[in-house]
């Protein structure tokens, strides 16, 4: 096959421009060009330029005029992997005027399909995943920037997925990995567009792949440590008929042994989508999402207890009566349905409407151990009566508290679009509906431990048959934000300019049941909320940004509003704590390069008010989640990102962030105030570091990853922290050619926490000060310590993969 220098130069112009755009239909493969083969220079390019008939093998030489041109045809696999974004799928190009960094399938696809999207995320700058168990199927924790995952956007198909008053992400929950297309994390700047009313810290955007458009589907069979046993099917319709409609759905199951002591864990997810497209630019799509997640939960540690005991620390294998740390009491149990129709309709050729309606469907169980009196216990603000209890040992009775927490949620996003020559201008609207219960009830232990119903079904009654309770809320809750924002490019698209202003509104109410509370609280917010961003485009290769914007969290905790109340003693337990909303005003100015190595560069600064520290408190032996109060927070740092593209099959990745985050007011506690001010701020590490090196060559492929986390402080007066900690994971793997129906069939091992056996991974409660320490006012404040998330150590997955 012949080749002139003209058509390879249109060909070099054009697969520089296609990968400068990330487009998805980049193809799998390089072309190289240059005018010796000592000094060949491959880059990036589609495939479609040589006719399919034509394409030379992989490697092969085509020689033209002195000149040679190596042509890779691409990767075959039918895990959805290109090869061709930066850093092995890190460091997709971003054009956004904000810190912006993401994930791929190149990078996805090689990752444990076990793990979920905050275990993924750990990689980029900013982000400190904490881990529980090393197969990413338990619930972690993130934080970014020293703000943690309930400060953090996530956004799904254009839906949040956020808890609307908990604001925890449930990503596992959300989307099988072998579906997950791609992942966006904005480490600071929010989107004007996204559905959340909590995205003070970043946001994170997930996209579901798309149906293929032939028949076909996917099979995945992994193993591997703690007994794990995962199944996986993908079905694909392609086009049905002539009706433009394609659509696939999958199915997945997975059990494995609790990473620590005693335990197990089991999960069944289905996604599925159908998606039609007609005329110019229409689309509809239906998504469907459910999931069953049953699983114990870890203990939590003081420092002393991880000193003295390691990972074995862990709630009881064998139960006695009224031991409530019996491992069989503390579950938690999910069931999630989302159904979501995303909408786009082209209205004219500068108007255009996007509307994505959804449902959203949250059944939760929380379990703990607990112990109350058979005679002396409390109703609220009365006694109990005698509840004739059994399996009572000196009139105290063990038993479950099951905290059931159905939660349902409607929501319609609507933005409307126009366009004209070089201006942009959008107008939105996001309208969500919620309602909820929250009962707290007790089950009650025999004599060895067993309960009749782990989910409440027999709870234990009050002498005139009423359930027993200590919280009898229903919460019900509208928000409503709307937005509007323009866009002007201009000196032919290099300069970009950017306003909007969007203002939340959000309204909550409660009643309380329980005799004695108040019974009618809630709270109404408003908020208006600007922003701005400039870009330039230096070069087609290189891009400058500056931004300011604002965010708003309301308050988090049912403590803002309703009180709790304990077995032993009548009246609440916890008053109500009026908190005001978080609002934070930030700043970012940041440098791109796009290329064969690709840089990201940033500065930042944020400012906070009513900063909202998440943290836990006990009430009968019981974890409840708790919001503190500290005050103003001023957020410092830079970070940067290096990714090359696939070169020579190797693709590396550098990420690396400097935090300096401070409290800037003393908090109040012990009917004195603690000299906080100035002191670092708990979960901000100074130093965050992550490696990456990716070699795929089509059939032979591995990824080793590398992340450093420095100390950081778990105690608002510096007096107690999290040592800095390492981690590493390695994946390998094979691609075979079709084998009868089997398209591409590949193994895959995945090595994860490599070296990591005795770490503590995060904060699960909070300490104000690790030792007593005198107030400002000459009280002596006694200690409160931090309890932490011990870190999973090694573990191993094997992977079978094909097409079919």
């Amino acid at each position: 096959m012949k080749i002139s220098k003209a058509q390879c130069s249109v060909m070099g112009s054009v697969m520089v421009a296609a990968h400068l755009a990330g487009s998805t239909a980049l193809a799998q493969g390089t072309v190289g060009i240059a005018p010796a083969p000592a000094a060949r220079k491959p880059t990036t390019g589609p495939a479609h330029v040589f006719p399919a008939r034509a394409m030379p093998a992989r490697g092969t030489p085509v020689r033209s005029r002195g000149e040679d041109i190596v042509v890779n045809a691409g990767i075959n696999n039918t895990l959805g992997i290109t090869n061709t974004t930066p850093g092995g799928g890190l460091m997709p190009p971003q054009t956004a005027a904000r810190s912006q960094s993401g994930l791929t399938r190149d990078y996805i696809a090689r990752q444990s399909p076990t793990s979920n999207t905050t275990a993924l995320l750990a990689n980029l700058p900013g982000v400190v995943s904490t881990s529980t168990d090393p197969l990413g199927a338990s619930s972690d924790n993130i934080s970014i920037r020293g703000l943690n995952q309930t400060e953090i956007g996530v956004v799904y198909e254009g839906v949040a997925l956020n808890d609307s008053l908990t604001y925890i992400p449930y990503t596992e929950n959300a989307v099988d990995t072998e579906n997950l297309q791609s992942v966006t994390l904005s480490q600071g700047a929010p989107d004007i567009t996204a559905p959340l009313y909590g995205d003070v810290g970043g946001l994170i955007t997930m996209k579901l792949r798309d149906p293929a458009e032939h028949m076909g589907g996917l099979v995945n069979l992994s193993y591997g440590s703690k007994a794990l046993q995962r199944e996986f099917g993908r079905l694909d319709s392609g086009y049905i008929g002539h009706t433009g409609v394609k659509g696939f759905v999958s199915f997945s199951s997975a059990t494995m042994d609790q990473w620590r002591g005693m335990g197990t864990q089991s999960k069944m997810h289905v996604d599925a989508k159908a998606t039609k497209e007609w005329g110019r630019d229409n689309s509809v799509s239906a998504i469907f999402s459910y999931d069953n997640n049953d699983t114990n939960r870890y203990r939590p540690a003081t420092l002393q207890q991880w000193k003295e005991f390691g990972p074995s620390f862990n709630y009881d294998g064998k139960y006695s009566p009224g031991d409530v740390n019996y491992y069989k009491f503390y579950t938690y149990d999910r069931r999630t349905y989302m159904v979501m129709a995303p909408v786009h309709l082209r209205l004219s050729k500068e108007l255009s409407l996007d509307a994505t309606p959804s449902y959203l469907h949250y059944l939760e169980y929380y379990g703990a151990g607990t112990t109350f009196s058979n005679t002396n216990s409390y109703f609220g603000s009365q006694p109990a009566g005698n509840l004739n209890l059994p399996y009572t040992t000196n009139g105290i009775a063990t038993a479950k508290y099951v905290n059931p927490v159905p939660q349902r949620t409607g929501t319609l996003s609507t933005v409307l679009t126009w366009t004209h020559g070089a201006n942009t201008f959008r107008i939105g609207d996001v309208y969500s509906y919620m309602s909820m219960e929250e009962p707290i009830l007790y089950t009650l232990a025999d004599y060895q431990g067993r309960i009749p119903n782990q989910w409440g079904a027999y709870p234990v009654k009050l002498p005139d048959g009423q359930t027993y309770k200590t919280l009898d809320l229903n919460i019900w809750q509208q928000m409503n934000a709307v937005y509007f924002d323009d866009t002007l490019k201009l000196l032919n698209d290099r300069l970009t300019i950017n306003a909007g202003f969007k203002e939340m509104m959000l309204s909550r109410h409660l009643t309380n049941a329980i005799p004695g509370a108040n019974y009618k609280t809630g709270g109404s917010y408003a908020q208006p909320l600007p922003q701005f961003s400039v870009s330039y485009m230096m070069t087609p290769k290189d891009q400058i940004f500056i931004n300011a914007t604002t965010a708003y969290r309301a308050p988090q905790s049912l403590q803002a509003y309703a009180q709790m109340f304990s077995t032993a003693k009548p009246g609440p337990t916890t008053v109500v704590n009026r908190l005001k909303g978080e609002y934070s005003i930030g700043e970012e100015i940041g440098y791109r390069h796009h290329g064969l190595v690709n840089v990201a560069l940033a500065l930042f600064n944020y400012n906070m008010v009513n900063y909202q520290v998440q943290s836990t408190t006990f009430i009968d032996q019981v974890p409840i989640p708790t919001v503190l109060d500290a005050g103003g927070k001023t957020i410092r740092g830079a970070q940067v990102e290096l990714g090359l593209r696939p070169w020579h099959h190797f693709s590396p990745y550098v990420s690396a962030q400097y935090l300096h985050a401070t409290m800037d007011s003393d908090y109040k506690t012990g009917g004195d105030v603690l000299p906080t001010a100035g002191k670092i701020a708990i979960q901000s590490p100074k130093f965050t570091t992550a490696v990456g090196l990716t070699y795929d060559d089509g059939a032979l492929f591995g990824n080793f990853t590398f992340n450093y986390v420095s100390s950081q402080y778990s105690t608002f007066m510096d007096d107690q922290k999290i040592p800095a900690y390492e981690t590493a994971n390695i994946s390998m793997g094979y691609r075979f050619g079709s084998i009868g129906f089997a398209k591409h069939p590949q193994l895959q091992l995945n090595f994860m926490n490599i070296g990591a056996n005795n770490w503590l991974s995060g904060l699960y409660s909070v300490g104000s000060n690790a030792k007593p320490t005198m107030g400002r006012h000459g009280q002596v404040i006694q200690a409160s310590g931090p309890l932490y998330t011990i870190g999973g150590g090694f573990a191993a997955v094997a992977s079978v993969t094909t097409g079919f």
